[in-house]
């Protein structure tokens, strides 16, 4: 049957609300019974959904149980220990740092450990060493799976022009979601480009300026694109992303154009006489001189 050991500040507060303070004694009782024993102390993790992964454990000492320890080394590899080379595994295992300065023995210590990778099993061992520095063995493998979010918000697959000017198109899309297609997003990025938008051209696309932010799945949404060519065809396309960073596949790709707003040139050689040479009738004009069609 297992031991469950608590800390002194654990069994002080057990005492407190109970009313038995005598019984404080037995904590320090109980730990040096432990490390008789040979029993490893406690090592816990939890794990929000940013993928940090938080270790707590029960100081030890410097001098076995007495006095205090001067430094924690901590570390972790996403492999178990195979057999008994605990040696093997941890000469290749990752070095926490940063990690927390040993309390007195008893005492609850622990550290958070950051930048994991979501949904991955995570295995630790934690060892303790003194001044000198003497290195205490191996703690006991503390195992952790983080959670996180991996899911990226749903590919568009409505987008579609819905109107044009010389100079601007407007088009429309269903909101995707954080997760697929439920929650809201976090961004857009919507691209165009004169010629088709693929995976593989999307980073030469021109990145359009002052996209809205993305509303709860499963709403419309607009927005129009300016500062473009009168008689142009363009394709566009985008990508939604969430909070943890993950982006969409790209969307369908419609393409529109805009409208022809430029007028013919002006004809500049106009002749009377198709023998003579071209002349600007308002700047020929005289006294004498009317222009067609104004003679009477």
């Amino acid at each position: 049957m297992p031991i469950h050991v608590r800390s002194g500040t654990h069994l002080d507060a057990l005492a407190a609300s109970h009313r038995l303070r005598p019984l404080r004694w037995l904590a320090p009782l109980l730990f040096a019974l432990v490390h008789a024993l040979g029993i490893p102390a406690p090592a816990a993790g939890q794990t929000p959904a940013d993928s940090t992964v938080t270790l707590t454990w029960t100081a030890s000492g410097d001098d076995g149980t007495t006095g205090t320890a001067t430094s924690y080394g901590l570390r972790f590899r996403s492999v178990g220990i195979t057999g008994t080379d605990t040696t093997g595994w941890w000469n290749a295992a990752t070095v926490v740092a940063g990690m927390p300065a040993p309390r007195a023995p008893g005492s609850t210590d622990s550290v958070k450990v950051r930048g994991l990778t979501p949904l991955t099993t995570y295995y630790f061992v934690l060892r303790v060493a003194d001044e000198v520095p003497n290195w205490s063995g191996y703690s006991n493998l503390a195992v952790k799976t983080t959670s996180g979010d991996v899911t990226a918000p749903a590919a568009v697959g409505d987008l579609a022009v819905t109107a044009t000017t010389g100079t601007s198109v407007a088009v429309r899309w269903t909101a995707p979601g954080d997760d697929g297609a439920t929650g809201t997003a976090t961004t857009y990025d919507i691209r165009y480009s004169t010629s088709a938008i693929t995976a593989s051209n999307w980073g030469t696309a021109t990145q359009a300026t002052g996209e809205p932010a993305p509303v709860v799945a499963g709403t419309a949404q607009t927005f129009t694109v300016n500062g473009l060519t009168p008689s142009r065809t363009y394709y566009f396309a985008m990508k939604a992303t969430d909070d943890a960073g993950n982006v969409s596949a790209l969307s369908n790709v419609p393409s529109g154009t805009t409208a022809d707003t430029i007028a013919p040139a002006p004809v500049r050689d106009l002749s009377l006489n198709p023998d003579s040479e071209p002349t600007d009738p308002a700047a020929d004009q005289g006294p004498d001189t009317q222009l067609a069609s104004n003679a009477r």
